[in-house]
């Protein structure tokens, strides 16, 4: 995964997900990690570029996050949530490789993971 996939500036719509937080770095939560699609299905490469996508996304702002095309940060509000989250959550996905996508929701600067969507089949 390249540094200049995160330097790509895109037109992202605040209103779908403002917050006080845009300023903080994003930390990544594991503790609602769904057995739908968990970590340890993914192979040595993907497991390679997860590490690297963590690396990169916990040294940027949120608002930094929303702004970066390479990480194609987007709401999935149509999108069928596991039965332990609240109806109230908006699940987003953000991309790790070309077909790799971690699928979780926001609270504050904690991007609880949901899901590592390694074939892109979620969204």
């Amino acid at each position: 995964m390249g540094n200049n996939k995160f330097n790509k500036k895109t037109n992202f719509d605040y209103k779908l997900c403002t917050n006080s937080n845009d300023d903080k770095r994003c930390v990544l939560k594991f503790s609602s990690c769904d057995d739908k699609y968990p970590l340890h299905f993914l192979n040595k490469e993907e497991l390679k570029g997860f590490i690297s996508y963590a690396k990169k996304v916990e040294s940027l702002s949120w608002r930094e996050i929303k702004t970066y095309s390479g990480l194609n940060f987007e709401a999935l509000p149509k999108l069928k949530k596991p039965d332990n989250l609240t109806p109230d959550i908006t699940l987003f996905s953000m991309r790790v490789t070309q077909k790799f996508r971690i699928v979780g929701y926001r609270q504050d600067e904690f991007f609880y993971i949901v899901w590592f969507d390694r074939n892109h089949e979620t969204c």
